[in-house]
């Protein structure tokens, strides 16, 4: 049950317009959380922390499985980071590309929601696609699975109408 509350509040947020409550610090789900639950949601903020950046944090943290599976919506064509990347050198890669694409003047943790081996990292995305010079505005959901202690699969939900107008020379 916890599993769809978390599907639809991500779903929810990923898709709707507007502005992302301002939040002081990253709020996480209440309740009694199992210590499987604990780890995993104090290492998905670990590696949020500002500072040292993601790649760097899941090099270190040996958090990632080597076949794990980072996967980000949107159009490939029209978004180069969008797609399946597998493993710390195809994140690396996501990562690479993202940043040739989009420069973020926000990227900070809302909230936090834990179920079972899943952890919702939810964000405020905001800056400026690099080709055009045209903002962009989303929430951001990430979803992490864990499976023995590693990261095994990621899914990336934003509003790819936000990015793919920023990134398109015309509204």
């Amino acid at each position: 049950m916890r599993y769809l509350l978390i599907f639809s509040v991500a779903f929810a947020l990923a898709c709707r317009p507007g502005v992302a409550p301002s939040l002081p610090q990253p709020a996480t789900t209440t309740g009694d959380l199992s210590p499987a639950e604990q780890r995993a949601l104090e290492s998905i903020r670990q590696i949020h922390e500002p500072g040292v950046g993601l790649i760097q944090r899941l090099r270190e943290s040996g958090l990632l499985a080597d076949s794990a599976e980072w996967w980000v919506a949107g159009p490939p064509e029209v978004l180069p980071f969008a797609g399946t990347w597998r493993g710390i050198e195809g994140v690396a890669e996501f990562q690479r590309r993202l940043g040739a694409t989009m420069r973020y003047d926000t990227a900070a943790v809302r909230e936090y929601l834990v179920s079972g081996d899943q952890v919702a990292a939810i964000f405020l995305g905001t800056g400026v696609a690099r080709a055009t010079g045209r903002r962009f505005r989303s929430d951001i959901v990430r979803l992490y699975t864990f499976r023995d202690g590693k990261i095994v699969r990621v899914r990336n939900y934003y509003d790819t109408d936000s990015y793919v107008r920023a990134v398109q020379d015309r509204p």
